[in-house]
């Protein structure tokens, strides 16, 4: 009878201890796979990088600006003031500019003489320095009237730009004493506001 209990008990201990083992080794392998799933890494995405803002494209993309122009009316009297978009870069304005006093509204003639091209333009020191064909002399009708019309039609225009407060008249690259006769135009030209016709 004692050696049938003391069977009895080594059985009872020996499966105890197989439980625990058993036991033991799951928790374990639990713990494991927590582990693992703890480092595991979420998948990386591709993200697009944003696009950059306006501020800080480059001074050559293309932009929509308001500007005013200056015609001469009909009798030469005076200047129309004309307000315009132009799609340009920054860089490019003054041709912009020049390009659109070309093109007239209808009823008021071409303040630039026939066939006259912008071949440069520049800004320093709030001058803006503009390089025109030899047909802007060439071609001018004549007349003093006539003479500061067209010339304060690109002035009066030109000095609409914040940095631009005088023009400085080239032809062909040579700067001369009165490019069309009769204003000297040895130093740059500043506005000039009592030519603009006031709208009612």
């Amino acid at each position: 009878m004692l050696k049938h209990t003391s069977k009895m008990l080594i059985l009872t201990l020996v499966s105890v201890l197989l439980i625990c083992t058993f036991l033991t080794g799951c928790n374990s392998a639990k713990t494991t796979t927590a582990k693992a799933s703890d480092t595991t890494t979420a998948p990386v995405t591709a993200t697009t990088p944003p696009s950059p803002p306006v501020s800080n494209l480059p001074d050559n993309t293309p932009h929509s600006v308001k500007v005013t122009l200056y015609f001469p009316n009909a009798d030469a009297s005076g200047l129309i003031p004309t307000d315009r978009t132009v799609v340009v870069a920054d860089q490019e304005i003054i041709k912009a500019m020049f390009s659109e006093l070309a093109s007239p509204p209808p009823g008021i003639q071409n303040p630039l003489p026939k066939g006259t091209t912008l071949l440069s333009a520049s800004v320093k020191d709030d001058v803006a320095t503009i390089d025109l064909s030899t047909e802007f002399r060439k071609n001018f009708g004549g007349g003093s009237t006539g003479e500061q019309m067209t010339m304060y039609s690109i002035v009066d225009t030109l000095t609409t730009l914040p940095d631009v407060h005088s023009v400085q008249f080239l032809l062909d690259g040579k700067k001369l004493d009165g490019i069309l006769g009769n204003l000297d135009t040895s130093t740059p030209l500043k506005r000039d506001d009592s030519l603009i016709i006031k709208s009612n």
